[in-house]
This record gives C-alpha cells, structure tokens and sequence, in this order.
C-alpha cells in the first residue's frame, strides 16, 4: 500500500482521453482527495504505431497527462514498480491480452478500459489469465453506471421488466468485433437493465439501420439500434418496456460514477461485473457479427461461447 493511504493508479495507455478525464475526476472530486483518496500517480504511453488511433493522439494525451502532475515512465514494468493498482486504457484492444499478460501477473487489481479485447478469443484468454494469476479485475462501460439508468431500473421495483430497446452511436474499431468499439455501450445498457441470461442473437443492416436483437431465455427481449456514427443524430438513449408500465430515458455520457467504481474496486470492493457477464457480452457480439454476415439468421451465444470458454 502507498505511503499515506493514497491510493496510486497507473494508467498504462495514453492513447485515449480517458486518462486525462479520469485523472482530473480524481483530482477535482472531494471524495478522492486526502489521505484515503486516489489519484493517477503514473503514467506509461503505451501506444501501437500501426493503429492510426492509437499513434496519432499518444503524443498529445500523455503530455496533457504530464500537465496533471501524473509522472511519464518508459516501461510498463517501471509502471508497476510504483503502483498499487492499475487501469490498461490502451485504446487498441488487440494489445490487451499481450499486455495483460504482464500486467495480470505483478498480482494488483486491474480495470480494463473498453474494448476488453478485440474479439471473444482474447477476452476468454484475459478471463484465463484473472484465474491462472488470482488478480482481481473487471471491465465495463461508464454508461452502465449513469445514475439515471439506476433510477430508471428502480423504479420498476415490484414490477416486471418485459423489455429493453437501446440507441447510441456506433463506430467500428479496425480488427476488432463489430460492436465492440462503440456498440459495446449500448450493449451494457441492456445488460444493465435485463441482466445476463440472452440465448440468441439476430442482427440487421442495411445503408439506414444497424439492428440487433437478443432473446433472453426467460423471453425477455433486448434490442439495439446503432446510429451510423457522423451519419445520423448521436446520443445514448433506451425506452424500457415493464408489466405495467414503460419508461424513456436520454443518458449522459460521463465517467464520474465509474470512476467511483473502480476506486471502490481497487480498494477491495465487490466486483462490478463478473466474469461470466463480460464473457456473455463478447459471446453476444460475436454472435452479432456471425448473423449478419449470414444474412440475419439467429445465432445461439452458447455456439459461440462453446470454442473458447
């Protein structure tokens, strides 16, 4: 533990914005200030020159982070020499399971930025590596924890809930599943809201439309509409479909209250979201990508979970 109780955070990945919105929620929020707060102590860049992405922002979003009073070291391994704790925000998820390898087996709890990985492969293989080193780790999207979407779910308290229809935007990731880069938000919305549990997948698209639909086993439905992204109207959104009653909601796009969750994590809490889920998720968007490049036929996750988990 770090000297003081401050909790010290290594963000290994400067390639996306999040490094810098996370360390200024850290040092702009009360409860992460003092002797029991946290605070993104070390930074490792960390980018992939083969990833426009990823090569053309490094530069700039680890400068920005220096700015912060977050120290710039030039290797991972000197990143977890001085930190207890550790989020890989690579932007690129083909890097995860390689990084993670390393990272996984220093024994310190770890967040994994979206995308997990770039394929249901590597995700199984993180999973492998959680259990092969005992490191205690997650991942997830900041919308699953929109106080909104937790007032929404609540709400229904004592009554059932039916359905879920979610929009937002969608951009593809080179090399990686299709809804994996963006979709993924959209997808923890659902998951959010109708837990784990879809057994089958179909997935529409056309030049207008980008339409997936799960089938929980219970019956339940869960649909997703990506909006093309710099094409169509952007925003994150959902109607939620109950036994007597239905609700809509517009979510906002902040990091505050998943940053909460990972220091909460970090410091022994409960894990946000299981494995199994992460998994289920990635088996989904597998399953997505096998229906609409078969014409939009359903897919079952358990076919597509079968090869690797």
């Amino acid at each position: 533990m770090s000297t003081g109780g401050v909790l010290r955070i290594g963000f290994a990945g400067l390639d996306s914005s999040h490094c810098t919105a996370f360390a200024r929620i850290l040092r702009e929020s009360e409860w992460s200030r003092g002797e029991c707060g946290a605070q993104i102590t070390v930074g490792w860049p960390g980018s992939n020159p083969d990833f426009a992405l990823s090569r053309d922002r490094v530069q700039g979003f680890t400068e920005e982070l220096r700015g912060l009073g977050t120290v710039i070291v030039d290797s991972l391994e000197d990143l977890l020499g001085c930190c207890d704790a550790v989020i890989l925000g690579s932007v690129d998820g083909r890097q995860h399971l390689r990084l993670a390898e390393r990272i996984f087996a220093a024994g310190k709890p770890v967040f994994v930025d979206k995308p997990l990985a770039h394929d249901l492969h590597d995700a199984a293989g993180i999973a492998a590596l959680g259990r092969r080193w005992g490191t205690r780790w997650f991942s997830a999207s900041a919308l699953r924890f929109q106080a909104e979407l937790s007032s929404c779910v609540a709400g229904f308290d004592g009554e059932r809930i039916l359905g879920c229809d979610v929009f937002g935007t969608l951009r593809e990731g080179e090399g990686h599943l299709q809804l994996a880069w963006y979709g993924i938000h959209g997808l923890e919305v659902l998951y959010a809201v109708l837990g784990g549990g879809c057994v089958e997948v179909r997935r529409t698209r056309t030049a207008l439309g980008d339409v997936t639909t799960g089938v929980w086993s219970d019956g339940r439905v869960g649909v997703f509409r990506g909006l093309a992204y710099e094409q169509q109207a952007a925003g994150w959104g959902l109607t939620v479909f109950g036994s007597q009653s239905i609700q809509q909601l517009r979510l906002p796009a902040d990091y505050v209250e998943l940053v909460r969750q990972i220091v909460a994590f970090f410091r022994g809490g409960p894990v946000p979201v299981s494995e199994a889920e992460v998994l289920e998720l990635f088996g989904f968007m597998e399953a997505a990508d096998r229906s609409v490049c078969a014409g939009g036929v359903a897919v079952r996750i358990a076919d597509c979970l079968g090869a690797v988990v």
